[in-house]
C-alpha cells in the first residue's frame, strides 16, 4: 500500500501508487514520520490542508469497513474544526514562511477522556454523548501551540475500565492486524488508529498499563511517564491517584518529539512541579544506547511469577530478544520483587469526588456521577443500583485510602529503586503478557497483575521486539523515576536494530462511508454505540466476552444500512 500526494499535480490516492510525471517527489503518507510531515511542507512538497484530507479520507475509507471481519472503529468522533485549522496554518506558513512550531500540521489522534475545547469528551460512555468541554486540556493547548492538530478522538474501554477495546460510546475497536483479536485497553482506539496510519501520534492515558497494552498490541512504541511529568488537567479524573497520559508513536523519534512537547510544568497540576525535565529527549536517540546498560529481568512480583504458563514458542522470542540486546552492549540478570505490594483497592479513592468537581467545571451533559448512574446509559458498573453502590462505596474511601495508596507507591518505589541501585541496574525488563501476543486473557498480561511501574509511579516505555503470525509481541523496560531519557535511549537503540515495523494490511474500502461529511461519519458512530449497548452490552450486563467480531460486523453492517 502507497499513499502519495505530488508537488504539481497534488495526486490523491491512498491504495495505489500515482505515478506523477511532472514531479520528481512523492510523499508517502503511511508511516509518515513528523520529519517527513515537516521537510514536505517546508519544500511545498504538500501542504496542511492536503495533508489532512488524506488522513480524513483514509479513516473513512477503512475505519468502518466490513469486507473481510469485524472493522477497526479505532475512532469516536472526527474533529470537524481539523480543515479549518489546516487552511489556517497554510495561510500562516504562507505568509511567514516559517513553521508554527515543531509539530507543525501533525495531526494527532486522542483518548476520549483528554479535552479538546472542538470535540466532546465522553470517556467512552454513552451516558456522556455529546458531553463537550469548554475549553483545552493542559497538554492538548500544549499541543496546539506547538503546531499540531487534533484529528480525532479515538475510542476506548468504558470509563477506561479493561483492556479490550469494548464501550457503549462506539462498540468495539478491532486490532489492525487481525481484527478479531484484541487491540488492547484501554487506549485501544488511538492506539489502533497509529497503527493503522490514520494519524500520526496517539495520547492514552495508563493506569494499569492502558497505553503499553495497547501500543504493543498495536505495534507501537508507548510511553507511561513518571507520575508528575505530564499534567493530568482537563482529564477525566477517574484513576486519578495512579493515572498519567501518555504517546503511542509508531517510531521512538517521534515519541520523544511529542514527549518534548507535553512534558512541562502545569501551575494548576501540583504533581508536575519540582522535577528536572531535559531541554530535549531527543538529544537521548543514540544507536548505542544500550551499550553498557545492566538490565533486570523481573522473574516475580510479589507472588506473581511473570513468566507463567508461557508459551515456548513465545519463550523462545525472549530469549532471542534477550541475546539481541546482549549484541548491542546490554548485559542481564535475574530479578525477584518479593516483597513488591500489588495491592490497588485503594488506587481510586477520591475520584467520585474529582468526577463530580470535573462535571461541575461546564456545561456537563451529567451533573455528577450519581447523574452517570441514573442514566441508565452506562453497564460499566452493572445495573444502575450497582452503579450506585459503586459509587457509595469508592466516595467514601478520603483522605484515609487516598494517604493508603500514596503509602504503598511510596514504599514500592523506594523498594524498587534500593534494588536497581544495589543491583547496579539501568531498568528492568518485564514482557507484556505471558501469551506473548495480543490476548483477551486479562490473568497473563503482567501490567496490572505485576504493577512495578504503576504501583511505584517509576517510568516505562513498551515496544514490539518481534512478530508471530504477523502480530506483535512486545516487552516494557521501567527505569528510574524521571529518567525517561535512558529509557528512550534503550527502546532507540533496539527499534534501529530489531525488527521493522510490520505494517497492518488494510482491508478494501467502504465505499458507503468514504464520501461522507465528517459529521456523518461521527453521527455513524454515535449510532454504532447506541445500537451496541441497546442490543449487547445493556442486556448482558457488559458481559464483554457477548460482543463478539462477528456479532459487532453484523451491528456495523446493519448500522451503515440505515444511512442512506
Amino acid at each position: 500500500m502507497r499513499h502519495y500526494l505530488t508537488k504539481k499535480l497534488k495526486c490523491f490516492a491512498i491504495l495505489i501508487l500515482f505515478h506523477c510525471s511532472t514531479s520528481s517527489f512523492a510523499f508517502q503518507l503511511e508511516e509518515a514520520t513528523i520529519s517527513s510531515i515537516t521537510t514536505a511542507i517546508q519544500q511545498h512538497e504538500i501542504t496542511c490542508e492536503e495533508l489532512v484530507s488524506s488522513y480524513l479520507k483514509r479513516i473513512k475509507e477503512f475505519d468502518l469497513s466490513t469486507s473481510s471481519s469485524a472493522p477497526i472503529n479505532a475512532i469516536t468522533e472526527i474533529n470537524r474544526s481539523a480543515l479549518i485549522i489546516a487552511r489556517e496554518l497554510d495561510a500562516v506558513f504562507a505568509k511567514n514562511k516559517t513553521l508554527s512550531g515543531p509539530l507543525h500540521c501533525v495531526p494527532v489522534i486522542l483518548k476520549d477522556n483528554i479535552d479538546s475545547y472542538d470535540t466532546s469528551t465522553t470517556s467512552g460512555s454513552f451516558a456522556l454523548l455529546g458531553n463537550q468541554p469548554n475549553s483545552d486540556a493542559f497538554l492538548t493547548a500544549k499541543l496546539r501551540a506547538a503546531g499540531a492538530i487534533i484529528l480525532a478522538k479515538g475510542g476506548m474501554d468504558e470509563f477506561a475500565w479493561g483492556m479490550s477495546g469494548i464501550s457503549s460510546r462506539n462498540g468495539r475497536i478491532g486490532n489492525p492486524y487481525d481484527t478479531t483479536q484484541n487491540p488492547g485497553g484501554s487506549s485501544g482506539g488511538p492506539a489502533a488508529a497509529i497503527s493503522a496510519n490514520f494519524a500520526l501520534a496517539g495520547i492514552g492515558s495508563d493506569n494499569s498499563g492502558s497505553v503499553r497494552i495497547p501500543a504493543v498490541f498495536n505495534g507501537l512504541t508507548g510511553l507511561r511517564p513518571s507520575t508528575g511529568l505530564i499534567s493530568q488537567t482537563g482529564m477525566f479524573p477517574m484513576g486519578k491517584l495512579d493515572g498519567i497520559a501518555g504517546p503511542m508513536t509508531r517510531t521512538v523519534t517521534d515519541l520523544a518529539k511529542i514527549l518534548d512537547v507535553i512534558a512541562t510544568h502545569d501551575p494548576d497540576d501540583q504533581k508536575t512541579q519540582h522535577m528536572q525535565r531535559p531541554q530535549t529527549y531527543t538529544a537521548f536517540l543514540n544507536e548505542s544506547g544500550l551499550q553498557k546498560k545492566r538490565i533486570g529481568i523481573v522473574r516475580k512480583v510479589g507472588n506473581i511469577d511473570t513468566f507463567h504458563n508461557m508459551p515456548d514458542d513465545i519463550n523462545t522470542v525472549m530469549q532471542q530478544t534477550f541475546k539481541k540486546m546482549k549484541s548491542l552492549g546490554a548485559s542481564f540478570i535475574d530479578i525477584n520483587l518479593n516483597d513488591f505490594d500489588n495491592n490497588r483497592d485503594f488506587n481510586q479513592a477520591g475520584e467520585i469526588q474529582d468526577i463530580n468537581r470535573y462535571l461541575a467545571s461546564y456545561p456537563a451533559t451529567r451533573k455528577n456521577f450519581r447523574d452517570i448512574c441514573e442514566s441508565n446509559r452506562t453497564r460499566n458498573f452493572g445495573s444502575m443500583h450497582e452503579c450506585l453502590t459503586f459509587m457509595h462505596k469508592i466516595k467514601s474511601q478520603t483522605t484515609h485510602a487516598i494517604q493508603q495508596a500514596n503509602a504503598i507507591f511510596t514504599k514500592n518505589r523506594n523498594y524498587v529503586a534500593r534494588i536497581m541501585q544495589e543491583r547496579h541496574l539501568d531498568a528492568l525488563l518485564i514482557h507484556i503478557t505471558t501469551k506473548g501476543v495480543p490476548t483477551y486473557d486479562a490473568m497473563s498480561v503482567n501490567t496490572w497483575r505485576a504493577p512495578v511501574s504503576s504501583n511505584t509511579g517509576m517510568p516505562s516505555i513498551a515496544f514490539v521486539v518481534d512478530y508471530l503470525h504477523n502480530m506483535p509481541i512486545g516487552i516494557e523496560l521501567t527505569g528510574k523515576q524521571y529518567d525517561e531519557s535512558t529509557l528512550i535511549a534503550m527502546a532507540y537503540a533496539f527499534e534501529k536494530h530489531y525488527p521493522a515495523r510490520k505494517i497492518p494490511a488494510m482491508p478494501a474500502a467502504n465505499s458507503k462511508v468514504e464520501s461522507m461529511s465528517d459529521a456523518e461519519f461521527n453521527n455513524i458512530i454515535n449510532k454504532l454505540g447506541q445500537q451496541t449497548y441497546e442490543k449487547i452490552l445493556i442486556k448482558h450486563k457488559n458481559n464483554a466476552a457477548q460482543l463478539t467480531p462477528i456479532t459487532f460486523k453484523k451491528i456495523t453492517e446493519s448500522t451503515l444500512a440505515s444511512f442512506h
